[in-house]
């Protein structure tokens, strides 16, 4: 399995092992067994205190030096390999290739720690195969049941504690406790200790005729999280190419992905909102997310933001919002990670960076709305976004001040990299991003009542008049006198600027006998006394 180049399926499974365990590899000496290309053992490099890794194949073992330098590869039998200094030992898909399996089960029982092996199910890749037939993949020597494969464990290891996981036959490979008959792969886990648990996240992602990014989004946010990770898209004023598209995926993973339509595209915020009423709705939700569909994250990115905030919440820091960096976005998020001209380079670059800046999490006042998770807690207390934004610009911002005087923090996981294509949906609509920000901008301090956004961002107390919570079913304040500006409907009233305003009158007034202006100017209460005091 060769990261980023291997098909789909393969990649998926395998990682979901690695990702899985990835709690177990902090500040242990960790040893791989069969490391193959060492995609798996540099990844938990990353966190332990010692990581080597041995394979039967000499190319193999050149390459991962040459790749994964600060772990180290041998070449050897994994049968004959001394693991008794090992704290945890990993052994993905190798059992069944060696022709001594329980010569290996011996070597390895030397380890004092936490031993996982897993093996394939025999009767979802051999099917209809007996114990003692040949399997159908030629470099296999022997294949189990999962019910097989217990026994054989148990034989082995009668005086440690035994469990067991299924890693479930379908996308996205999630690693469940229990044995499964139906399981695509079984995984033993020897050793005592807490099994990881990743909590349960539900994300929505506002789309506005961008299926073929919703599809990559979603699929590679899946398959870099071995949590439940479940999806309100919310198509926002798509057209129906896009719609047919989108239902597609929710046939094809429907236990991940439910599509939602709003007839017109509502921005951002209210898209975002849409989705995360009916993920509160639906069912319970460790923690609650907002996601662009222009982005594909860094192997370890989710999962990094999710150690985080759990870590966070654990010293009593009562994070509310938790974000990853990024190459597109403004503010403290964005981080250069080098060059790069395709996905397999921004993978390797984001690795790197990943490995300088892992574990670390800042503390900040202004957490952009690309891509964030939120604790039920906030979620409950201040609600969503402000649809008084439109489109979208700076509804970001204010959701941050509401969170903030809520009392609660926000952070950046400061090695969680996320690629951000940037602004899709703002040129695919043609909008102009400039009159767009300053518009919005001036509705958040008109809001706040403040001359700027950092001195919003800054307020240490709720004014009067204002309410920290947004129901996720609110609606704009709306006059009914909708125009369209700049490509975007806005109310005329409650949204258009000073200037977007006087323009819009011109406009009407243009076309009319000049006489016209003495009404307006009698329905603005002007005399021609306090005309001349103006003037």
């Amino acid at each position: 399995m060769i990261p980023h180049e291997a098909d789909p399926a393969t990649e998926l499974f395998h990682w979901q092992r690695y990702l899985y365990f990835r709690p177990w590899y902090v500040g242990q000496k960790v040893i791989d067994a069969a490391s193959g290309e060492g995609y798996g053992l540099g990844y938990a490099a990353v966190f332990a205190k010692e990581a080597a890794g041995f394979d039967i194949a000499p190319d193999a073992v050149q390459h991962a030096r040459l790749r994964y330098p600060h772990s180290s590869f041998d070449v050897a039998d994994v049968c004959d390999v001394d693991y008794s200094s090992a704290d945890l030992v990993t052994s993905f898909e190798t059992i069944e290739h060696l022709p001594d399996p329980g010569k290996f089960l011996k070597a390895v029982a030397a380890c004092p720690g936490r031993i996982v092996i897993s093996t394939p199910n025999r009767d979802n890749h051999s099917p209809g195969n007996k114990l003692t037939d040949k399997p159908f993949n030629q470099y296999h020597t022997i294949e189990w049941t999962p019910q097989e494969f217990a026994e054989l464990i148990h034989q082995h290891f009668p005086d440690r504690q035994v469990r067991f996981l299924s890693q479930e036959n379908r996308w996205p490979g999630l690693v469940r406790e229990g044995l499964d008959p139906a399981a695509k792969y079984t995984i033993a886990v020897i050793g005592d200790g807490e099994l990881p648990k990743w909590p349960r996240i539900g994300l929505a992602m506002p789309t506005c005729n961008q299926a073929q990014r919703v599809h990559e989004a979603v699929y590679s946010l899946g398959k870099f999280y071995p949590g439940e990770l479940e999806f309100a898209v919310v198509a926002n004023g798509s057209n129906a190419e896009t719609k047919a598209k989108l239902r597609e995926i929710e046939a094809d993973i429907p236990h991940v992905v439910s599509i939602y339509e709003n007839a017109r595209n509502l921005g951002y915020g209210q898209g975002a909102n849409r989705g995360l009423e009916e993920l509160w709705t639906s069912k319970w939700y460790d923690l609650f997310g907002v996601v662009n569909d222009d982005v594909l994250p860094a192997v370890d990115c989710l999962c990094q933001m999710v150690a985080a905030i759990e870590e966070l919440q654990t010293a009593g820091q009562r994070p509310g919002l938790i974000g990853p960096v990024s190459n597109s976005v403004n503010g403290r998020q964005q981080v250069d990670i080098g060059a790069f001209s395709s996905y397999k380079e921004m993978m390797y670059l984001s690795e790197l960076y990943h490995r300088e800046h892992h574990s670390s999490a800042s503390q900040v006042s202004q957490l952009r709305g690309l891509f964030f998770l939120m604790t039920p807690d906030c979620l409950n207390d201040i609600g969503g976004f402000d649809p008084r934004f439109g489109i979208g610009n700076f509804e970001d911002d204010d959701l941050n001040v509401r969170a903030r005087l809520a009392g609660y923090t926000m952070w950046i996981a400061d090695g969680a990299f996320l690629y951000h294509v940037g602004s899709s949906t703002f040129r695919a609509l043609g909008l102009d991003y400039n009159a767009n920000i300053s518009r919005n901008m001036g509705l958040l301090v008109e809001k706040w009542g403040v001359p700027s956004l950092n001195a919003a961002l800054s307020l240490n107390s709720k004014p009067e008049g204002i309410d920290l919570f947004i129901p996720l079913t609110v609606k704009p304040t709306s006059s009914d006198f909708k125009v369209t500006i700049n490509h975007e409907t806005i109310d005329l009233v409650y949204q258009a600027t000073e200037t977007e305003f006087a323009a819009y009158v011109v406009n009407v007034l243009r076309e009319r006998p000049r006489e016209s202006r003495l009404a307006l100017l009698a329905s603005l209460g002007v005399s021609k006394a306090k005309a001349s005091r103006a003037a």
